[in-house]
């Protein structure tokens, strides 16, 4: 089919473009608004010293505890990161990518250390994610993820058990 684009110069139909045009902008507005509401949210119910503008989220898989592969998304200034997200078939999931920011410290993007990270898991993952930060002497914040009967995540726990609302 042919195709005609018009751009009206005057009228009622330049009104409505005009309209649709600041309609957007303030969507835009808003939605940007919107996630650095839930950062700074999400870092007073932390209570994190930093904002929390990268984090890392873990999950780890496996059958009847071998094939283990390990997950991670990423999300920055409240976008996720489809680019940054990897696969890891190694137990060592965690140090491996700590000691690839620590080596590559320099870089953006994924080289970057997380400012916190969210483990799909119980105390016994946090522990484990703890452990391995501590191991290389970082101060990254860790949390589980509480799901509901939805596997929604409704709350985030720390290694103390104490739970978070979200």
């Amino acid at each position: 089919r042919k195709v005609e684009i018009k751009s009206p110069k005057k009228g009622e139909k330049l009104r409505f473009v005009e309209m649709a045009d600041n309609n957007a902008k303030i969507t835009l507005e808003n939605k940007e608004r919107d996630r650095s509401e839930i950062l700074v949210e999400l870092k007073e119910v932390l209570g994190l010293d930093k904002l929390p503008r990268k984090i890392e989220t873990f999950d780890i898989s496996n059958i009847s505890g071998e094939y283990m592969v390990a997950g991670m998304c990423v999300m920055v200034d409240g976008t996720i990161k489809r680019n940054m997200s990897r696969r890891f078939k190694i137990k060592t999931v965690l140090t491996r990518r700590l000691k690839h920011s620590i080596d590559n410290s320099n870089s953006s993007g994924f080289g970057k250390l997380p400012d916190a990270i969210f483990a799909d898991g119980g105390i016994t993952q946090i522990r484990a994610i703890k452990q391995a930060v501590k191991s290389l002497e970082l101060d990254i914040p860790v949390f589980g993820m509480v799901k509901n009967d939805k596997h929604q995540t409704r709350a985030l726990i720390n290694e103390q058990r104490q739970e978070f609302e979200i």
